[in-house]
């Protein structure tokens, strides 16, 4: 979706929204913001990562300027040793396809240990159940794992972490 982020001193940000409004644009609330992002596959911090999860865990590795080899920064040394020893958890989608919804702090069931849901919703836009979880590395793409939802352990599908690019299902 197109969005923008706007920011504006605290005494103009009153203006700018009856502006807004006056020529058309429609606000959405937190749960569609929330929505889209998930579908995205894109981290909400307090959720799905914050500081007492590696980037590496929280699949934003890619944010980290690893060259030249020489830079310092606070960290590297334990980023470079939890890289080398490929034992982080990673950052999965997971898809439930039957009737139910994945949320936060469910229980992920895996042959290599379990994870824990850090995001989970409905998606409007594929009309079945979307969530991000933190499992074990071994678990790949394309493996069915259980959900415990209340007091049953419901199968899933794990997917790369992103659903819908452009209003078209990815995965």
């Amino acid at each position: 979706e197109t969005g923008y982020e706007i920011i504006v001193p605290e005494s103009s940000a009153e203006d700018l929204w009856q502006k807004l409004l006056d020529v058309g644009v429609v606000p959405c609330g937190l749960g569609a913001r929330d929505t889209l992002r998930l579908e995205a596959g894109m981290n909400l911090y307090g959720l799905d990562m914050d500081e007492t999860v590696s980037p590496i865990a929280a699949n934003m590795a890619w944010t980290i300027s690893w060259e030249p080899e020489e830079r310092d920064f606070i960290g590297r040394d334990i980023l470079k040793a939890q890289k080398a020893a490929g034992d982080q958890p990673k950052l999965v989608g997971l898809v439930l396809e039957a009737k139910g919804v994945l949320r936060s702090h469910q229980k992920v069931v895996t042959e290599f240990g379990d994870g824990e849901i850090t995001s989970g919703t409905f998606s409007p836009t594929l009309e079945h159940s979307v969530a991000l979880a933190r499992v074990p590395r071994s678990v790949k793409v394309g493996d069915v794992v259980d959900v415990q939802m209340r007091k049953k352990l419901v199968k899933v599908t794990v997917t790369k972490p992103s659903f819908v690019r452009n209003g078209k299902k990815v995965f």
